[in-house]
């Protein structure tokens, strides 16, 4: 079994951006598994799937015929999951209705899969963010601005192997 996802990835710049930010939560509060990562908003969570199938499954995610056209994500300033385990910071897309409508759309016709709802957000600091430190960045953060966004033209399918998330397959949305 092999873990896999589909997102939605901003351009470089807004990537590096994003990355700055990351870098931000990893030299002063001590959180550097966002800057490992690369910046994107998921649209279907990690799952497993059978490695040996994985024809098929990029064969599924390349033939799907998405009726979602092209449409800006606008991203303003920052939300947080205050969750005492595994607290997140995070980049607030303004417009989560075309993001849901467009997992909306994916979401079935990836039938192995099933998730009733999306949460839509670009991931700053997480995982090693300890509840402490989430604290104290909260309380910074929760005041700063950002804004800026990003044409989502196209979802990206990944496969994880050794030690990182690589791209698989890209679909355009027309």
């Amino acid at each position: 079994m092999s873990l896999y996802f589909a997102a939605a990835v901003p351009p470089q710049e807004l990537r590096q951006k994003a990355r700055n930010l990351s870098r931000d939560f990893a030299n002063r509060f001590d959180s550097v598994k966002s800057f490992k990562n690369f910046p994107h908003i998921t649209l279907i969570k990690p799952f497993s799937f059978e490695e040996s199938k994985e024809d098929v499954l990029v064969g599924n995610f390349s033939e799907m015929n998405l009726k979602t056209t092209p449409f800006n994500v606008n991203l303003k300033d920052f939300g947080c999951f205050p969750n005492k385990n595994n607290p997140v910071i995070f980049i607030k897309p303004e417009n989560k209705e075309e993001l849901q409508k467009l997992f909306d759309e994916i979401q079935p016709k990836m039938n192995f899969h099933s998730y009733a709802k999306l949460n839509p957000h670009l991931t700053v600091a997480y995982r090693d963010l300890t509840f402490e430190n989430f604290q104290k960045a909260w309380e910074e953060y929760q005041s700063k601005t950002f804004e800026d966004s990003f044409l989502v033209d196209k979802i990206c399918l990944f496969k994880h192997y050794n030690g990182k998330w690589n791209l698989l397959k890209i679909k355009n949305l027309e």
